[in-house]
């Protein structure tokens, strides 16, 4: 009996061992997220909520939602001679309250990677995390101030005499602090290893983060910004899943269509018997 044991479980390590092989050298970053999220929140129902409350409706909105090309591009790592490249970013739903009663957003930052490849190294690691969050927030908001100057210049409006009122308003709006706090990191995924940082946020810095990685669900000042769309493939397991669904559908039709028609056959010969 213990040999048998024994005899199964080295089986299933060595099968556990050349799966993870076989995905070791795969990355989201090759292929497009099919999984879809639900629909972008009404911009009249969000302008009605707190600042808190409407950001994490949109993080839960967002949830499932492919991330941005742009923002797997941006929000790569490097470090311990390695790139980390980002998968997702989630909504930590085990830190996060029912409403936004709090200052921060509990947020999941999903790495094409393992917590082996950074053994010993985790606080390099985060360092470099941190810097990469607080320059690409910084950049974004640098791209924003670009973009309104640029459209306020071409509406004649850089007379440098105090300007209308709304430039005014958004000159004197204080930056967010990031407030980025590294809780724990774990360990996810089954044929994709993930390292996740597990992470929390100021709602501020969350909701310029959701405008680069969700485009679709947080507006920038209230004006939607257009859906990112992925030049990437779909996985190639989609396109299996898609024809064995199809080839199940057709058994499942030819079934029922022999089963009403032998009902049918019966009937008929009841009747004239």
């Amino acid at each position: 009996l213990f040999c048998h044991t024994f005899g199964r479980f080295v089986a299933m390590t060595t099968e556990d061992a050349k799966q993870r092989a076989a995905y070791s050298g795969r990355q989201s970053t090759s292929t497009r997220n099919p999984h879809t999220a639900s629909k972008a929140l009404d911009a009249k129902a969000l302008a009605k909520l707190s600042v808190e409350d409407r950001v994490l409706a949109q993080w839960r909105a967002a949830c499932g939602c492919p991330i941005s090309d742009e923002a797997k591009t941006q929000f790569c790592i490097q470090c311990l001679g390695k790139t980390f490249n980002l998968a997702d970013v989630r909504l930590w739903q085990h830190r996060t309250p029912g409403k936004g009663d709090q200052a921060a957003v509990y947020l999941e930052f999903f790495f094409d990677s393992s917590p082996d490849e950074i053994r010993d190294q985790e606080e390099v690691f985060k360092k470099a995390f941190e810097s990469m969050i607080e320059t690409q927030l910084q950049e974004q908001r640098l791209t924003q101030f670009r973009q309104k100057l640029a459209a306020r210049r071409r509406k004649g409006q850089d007379s440098g005499d105090g300007g209308d009122q709304e430039w005014q308003s958004y000159l004197k709006r204080p930056v967010p602090a990031t407030e980025l706090s590294i809780r724990s990191i774990r360990e996810a995924g089954c044929m994709l290893r993930f390292l996740v940082c597990q992470t929390s946020i100021s709602i501020g810095a969350s909701e310029v983060l959701g405008q680069i990685a969700f485009q679709e669900h947080f507006p920038i000042d209230g004006v939607a910004q257009e859906p990112s769309k992925s030049t990437k493939p779909m996985p190639r397991w989609v396109y299996g899943l898609g024809a064995c669904t199809a080839f199940m559908t057709v058994v499942t039709i030819t079934a029922w269509y022999q089963v009403v028609r032998q009902i049918a056959f019966s009937g008929a010969e009841a009747a004239l018997g």
